[in-house]
């Protein structure tokens, strides 16, 4: 019989495999490697963390947090080829979930094939129905963008908000102010886009990005309202939130002409940016 302090080795070695095992299968450890991917984006080095995320990510869960980004990056790139490759490849493996579905319906909407989105987004919400707060506010951002069922948007918009509390409420109240920019009711969307602004925390880029995008969306308001120098001055606090900031060049353009002229009236021709 082998002696005591090698079946206790033994078993502490079997121990540490099991717990390491454990880490690597949990959410925290899925957590840990989204951060590393991240660095790595933030750093510049976008084809690593393309090869980092490839690696790494579960081939047959669009739902995993590293193929969810992976999909993501490839959308938000306008790699919509890229992106579908990855959808399509993670449902023949045997993925069935509806996020799958709704994630189709992001490549679509890249693709400006608002009809094909919407039937993906309303597949997606007939097959869970956890899925309302964000696939109403897809929906509603194709119709933003059309400019048609306008009063059916704000129906959608209203809904999601109600499930929402808090921050997570901000991308509505945005959306809805713009969508009442385009049904020029500039006192309602100016409320709404500072609504989204004073819910958002400062600090990250992300959210400072999404905090000048309200700011953007209440200066348009008060352009369309006449009052020239509070949307100069809107615009001018929106611009210290993305001035320099890699990737917000489009968005830093338009608010300073904004802030030297004074905002246009027209809602920006993207429409409604919708939800991940």
């Amino acid at each position: 019989m082998p002696p005591l302090w090698f079946l206790l080795a033994s078993f502490l070695v079997l121990l540490v495999f099991f717990l390491a095992w454990r880490l690597v299968r949990s959410g925290t450890w899925k957590q840990v490697q989204l951060r590393k991917a991240a660095g790595l984006a933030a750093s510049g080095k976008t084809e690593e963390m393309l090869s980092y995320l490839r690696r790494n990510m579960n081939s047959r869960d669009v739902s995993d947090p590293l193929t969810n980004a992976l999909v993501y990056y490839y959308i938000k790139s306008g790699q919509f080829d890229l992106a579908e490759s990855v959808i399509d490849d993670a449902i023949e493996r045997g993925d069935t979930s509806a996020l799958a579905l709704a994630q189709l319906g992001y490549v679509a909407g890249g693709r400006k094939d608002a009809a094909r989105a919407e039937e993906y987004y309303r597949m997606a919400l007939s097959m869970d129905e956890s899925l309302k707060p964000t696939m109403n506010v897809n929906i509603a951002g194709l119709l933003i963008e059309s400019g048609e069922r306008l009063e059916e948007a704000e129906k959608l918009l209203l809904e999601a908000l109600e499930l929402r509390e808090g921050a997570t409420g901000s991308g509505v109240h945005a959306n809805l102010a713009l969508l009442y920019l385009k049904m020029r009711k500039p006192v309602e969307a100016r409320v709404q886009a500072m609504t989204a602004y004073e819910l958002l925390p400062s600090g990250s880029v992300i959210l400072n990005a999404s905090r000048a995008n309200a700011l953007s969306l209440a200066s348009k308001a008060c352009a369309m309202q006449g009052d020239a120098d509070e949307s100069a001055k809107l615009a001018t606090k929106a611009l210290k939130l993305v001035r320099d900031v890699p990737g917000m060049g489009r968005m830093a353009e338009e608010l300073e002409r904004m802030a030297s002229a004074g905002a246009g009236v027209e809602p920006p021709e993207d429409g409604s940016a919708g939800e991940s």
